[in-house]
């Protein structure tokens, strides 16, 4: 049989679902088993291998079941798994766990975690987590097997379980899965199996991670085939090391990587090259805790799957998300940089009027155009890294005022770009959840074209119809100053205003109620109107009803502003008077 590779598995779900909980527990049985030189807590990975895969699965799954060399858990657990996290050909995990709390379900981050296992036809297994917080749960010292501890619960227990699964296959159905409980799953080809878990507890973690095997084994043996040569790697991000310097978080995730070997990364520019200096690990430590400076053990080679710390000149300006490759010629590394550079190229089709996205990975700025394009939302700029003063100017001149957003994932926005408590010419909306971000930038649009719809009304002439009320003369010109009642729509200065049989009083200059000087009166309202034109006696008499002179253009946009029926009936009857004279008036 041919060797294989382990596979790399990542979490996936809604915050406080118990992702990291999780990864303690299994983390805290690779280091309770005390096994010499076996092994660690990489940076960015936790590596279960062999010997504690078939410790933790003694009496689940038989020894000539069990052919991969253990399991990669990828330690950024959520969205960054497959956002941030890339190889060629699509995400770098193999395996998912789609983590979902036992109480809650299906929850807004979990349908988005499913839309990516979808996008990404990424094998996935559902850990139904706090299974200890169930009403009839038996506390346990140690871990029991998971069917002993639910015989051990009694029928309150079994009966709450067996709901909780229900209630969440059928949520998972509603999402195009069907799923049920891991042991009652006869085809895992068309099933996806529930594994009840307690983090706290243990109980549950050794049938997940015999599940896992079984799948990789069943339908991951092509991709898990062990390549001896040619390593290829994602560089997850950037940090700097006590005593190595800058380094690269790097996991491997095909062939063999050794010091003195040559590289190319992408870089935030252009892709680099260089020979790779040093690889490190860092030594265990207690799941959950990292110490200020950790022990780092040096290795000369690592092999797939593995993760663990890169030391080259040139590193610290790696693109976090980027490939990785060796090289081990001239003609190879030229090729290799063309390679990176076409995907290094924008993530989408610069639209001329759009957002601008920006995330901390390359990965994640590929995630995010993802969702734009789906939500039908425009890109005009793409960027990996943070937000600076450039991008706004850049955005603030889009043609469309619901384009001037900054959607920045995971960023900084850099204090330049715009001072803090200004709202600015431009929109910048920062968040570590990508739903969010998107969910934001539609309720901000939403908003804006409300604004907008507004501005354009009050900028648009209104229509109107006022009345001249009989013992309120203040003045008879230049202007007549009368009292007046608003019998629909709303009044405005600035208007010009006409009869009903079409002739032109004049312009109103101004309005006043009680003394003061008001922008506007609405339907009902009884004031003091100032009337450039008119002349009391001439061409205005105390009882005529006047309307608003809209002009034809107006009268065209109200058909796509819309308006009110009051304010309707008004345009009608201004509309009639004017087709008297010009049939096609208004239309």
């Amino acid at each position: 049989m041919a060797d294989l590779r382990q596979p790399i598995v990542s979490l996936l779900g809604h915050v406080d679902h118990g992702k990291t909980s999780l990864l303690d527990r299994i983390a805290g049985s690779v280091l309770a088993s005390k096994e010499p030189g076996g092994i660690t807590q990489h940076i960015g990975a936790i590596e279960v291998p062999g010997t504690i895969v078939r410790s933790l699965t003694s009496g689940i799954l038989r020894t000539d079941q069990f052919t991969v060399p253990g399991l990669l858990f990828v330690d950024t657990p959520g969205h960054r798994s497959f956002e941030t996290m890339r190889r060629r050909g699509g995400a770098l995990a193999d395996l998912a766990i789609l983590v979902i709390d036992s109480r809650e379900g299906v929850m807004p981050q979990t349908k988005e975690s499913v839309q990516i296992l979808r996008h990404e036809k990424t094998p996935f297994a559902v850990a139904m987590t706090k299974i200890d917080l169930l009403a009839g749960w038996r506390k346990v010292s140690t871990p029991v097997p998971l069917t002993e501890q639910i015989a051990k619960g009694g029928p309150d227990f079994l009966r709450t379980l067996d709901a909780r699964v229900y209630a969440l296959s059928e949520q998972l159905s509603n999402l195009g899965f069907s799923a049920e409980r891991y042991d009652r799953v006869s085809d895992f080809a068309h099933n996806i199996g529930i594994v009840p878990v307690s983090a706290k507890s243990g109980v549950g973690v050794p049938e997940l991670i015999a599940l896992l095997v079984g799948l990789s084994q069943r339908f991951l043996k092509d991709e898990l085939l062990l390549v001896q040569e040619g390593g290829e790697a994602t560089i997850l991000e950037r940090s700097d090391q006590k005593g190595v310097g800058p380094v690269g978080n790097v996991i491997l995730y095909s062939g063999r990587l050794r010091v003195g070997d040559e590289i190319v990364a992408n870089g935030r520019s252009a892709p680099f090259s260089d020979r790779v200096r040093g690889i490190y690990r860092p030594l265990p430590t207690k799941p959950g805790k990292s110490p200020r400076t950790p022990r780092l053990e040096s290795l000369t080679e690592v092999q797939a799957a593995a993760g663990f710390y890169l030391s080259a000149t040139g590193i610290e300006d790696a693109m976090p998300g980027g490939l990785l490759r060796v090289v081990h010629n001239d003609e190879e590394r030229d090729a290799v940089r063309l390679e990176l550079e076409r995907e290094s190229q924008p993530v989408a089709d610069p639209a001329l009027s759009g957002v601008a996205i920006y995330a901390d990975t390359l990965g994640g700025l590929e995630a995010l155009a993802f969702e734009c394009r789906e939500n039908q939302i425009p890109v005009h700029e793409t960027g990996v890294g943070p937000v600076g003063r450039p991008t706004i100017l850049r955005i603030a001149t889009v043609k469309d005022p619901t384009h001037r957003a900054v959607l920045a994932f995971n960023v900084q926005i850099l204090p330049d770009a715009q001072p803090e408590g200004e709202s600015g010419p431009v929109k910048i909306l920062k968040a570590e959840v990508m739903y969010r971000l998107l969910e934001e930038y539609a309720t901000w649009r939403t908003e804006r074209l409300r604004t907008l719809s507004a501005e354009r009304r009050l900028a648009l002439v209104h229509p109107a119809k006022l009345e001249v009320l009989s013992g309120f003369i203040f003045r008879a010109s230049k202007p007549a100053i009368v009292g007046v009642k608003v019998l629909g729509g709303t009044l405005r200065p600035g208007i010009r205003l006409m009869k009903t049989d079409g002739t032109e009083v004049g312009v109103l200059k101004a309005l006043q109620h009680d003394g003061d000087s008001v922008a506007q009166a609405e339907e009902g309202t009884e004031l003091a109107a100032s009337i450039d034109g008119a002349v009391m006696g001439r061409n205005l008499k105390e009882g005529d009803v006047l309307l608003v002179s809209v002009p034809e253009s107006a009268a065209r946009a109200f058909k796509i502003q819309g308006l009110s029926p009051t304010e309707m009936g008004i345009l009608e009857e201004v509309a009639r008077i004017h087709r008297a004279t010009h049939p096609f008036w208004g239309q």
